[in-house]
């Protein structure tokens, strides 16, 4: 790892466990990521910086990669506390300035679209007061923030870092890459040890068709492992030093799990939930029949866009070739 770039594992109220976000010394000095608004989080951010000898109040500047709460929670404190410019790309300005509004348009779109898919009422409800809770982890950032995009360059840790934008995970992740040290800050892009869920989100606007994110990740996946990088930082768990072979890895259990879709489709038509209780009969809980549902949905994206499903009725069957 470069010498000026240093890990802090940072503690969440979520399943997925501690956040990294890094503290990139040099001139800015700069936070990557700022973990959710909790109070361990908090302490834990705190003692990380004092180890290297700074405090809160010294960041210059605080890069967010993409929109979710353990990733940018704290943002709005800490550029209270040290006036730190703040970048991030362009989609996630709306859950930054205000997570609980762009919260409420989103959980609209939801409920309908969960509706016309056979989810039941009772797991609606379910998985829509767990979003709500997890807009309590963050507050509105009342800054401005800096954009950038694929493509721009962003300095920090005293090197260039190229933006690369890989929705996927999320609409607005970007993964920074320092060509010389050929090091990928990949954050939640891909994670050693478990699968990134490519979570489903509503279009921009109604007019719009609703991104297909796991497309979208397979991807930009591949996007990435044509950087081979030497070593990837990940936004959760240990770094990532093969990371052209944990890719294959990955897409070879995207291909397995697509194929179980098919084989059950194969025997009758099956709604979006009647295929996640097929897949995942354990679910329990509201997050993860979120995740779950966006897990099944992604793949059934990408099985009718390469033509091997097709949906009739809001039900998915297997694509019969004449």
């Amino acid at each position: 790892m470069l010498p000026e770039l240093h890990v802090l594992p940072l503690p969440t109220p979520f399943p997925v466990g501690p956040v990294n976000v890094f503290l990139a010394e040099g001139e800015p000095l700069t936070l990557i990521d700022a973990g959710p608004k909790y109070e361990p989080s908090r302490r834990a951010l705190e003692a990380g910086l004092a180890r290297h000898g700074y405090r809160i109040e010294d960041l210059q500047q605080i890069i967010l990669t993409h929109h979710h709460v353990d990733h940018l929670g704290l943002t709005a404190e800490v550029v209270r506390r040290s006036h730190a410019k703040v970048f991030t790309h362009a989609f996630n300005l709306p859950w930054l300035e205000d997570f609980a509004k762009r919260f409420d348009r989103d959980a609209d779109y939801y409920e309908r679209f969960y509706e016309e898919n056979g989810v039941p009422q009772s797991i609606i409800s379910a998985i829509d007061l767990v979003r709500k809770n997890v807009s309590l982890f963050v507050d509105p950032f009342q800054g401005r923030a800096n954009v950038f995009a694929e493509g721009d360059t962003i300095v920090f840790a005293n090197k260039n870092w190229q933006v690369f934008h890989t929705p996927g995970h999320a609409g607005g992740l970007i993964c920074l890459w320092e060509k010389e040290s050929r090091t990928l800050l990949c954050n939640d892009h891909l994670l050693r040890d478990v699968s990134s869920n490519a979570i489903m989100e509503p279009p921009n606007s109604h007019d719009q068709p609703r991104p297909k994110r796991l497309v979208e990740y397979l991807h930009h996946l591949h996007r990435m492992a044509e950087l081979n990088p030497q070593l990837a930082l990940p936004g959760h768990g240990d770094v990532i030093s093969n990371f052209r072979g944990l890719v294959r890895e990955r897409v070879a259990f995207h291909h397995l799990r697509a194929q179980t879709i098919v084989e059950l489709l194969s025997k009758r038509a099956l709604t979006l939930w009647e295929l996640t209780q097929a897949m995942f009969p354990a679910l329990s809980n509201g997050i993860d029949w979120f995740l779950g549902l966006s897990e099944v949905q992604g793949h059934l994206d990408w099985l009718e866009q390469e033509e091997k499903i097709k949906m009739i009725q809001n039900r998915f069957l297997q694509w019969q070739r004449r």
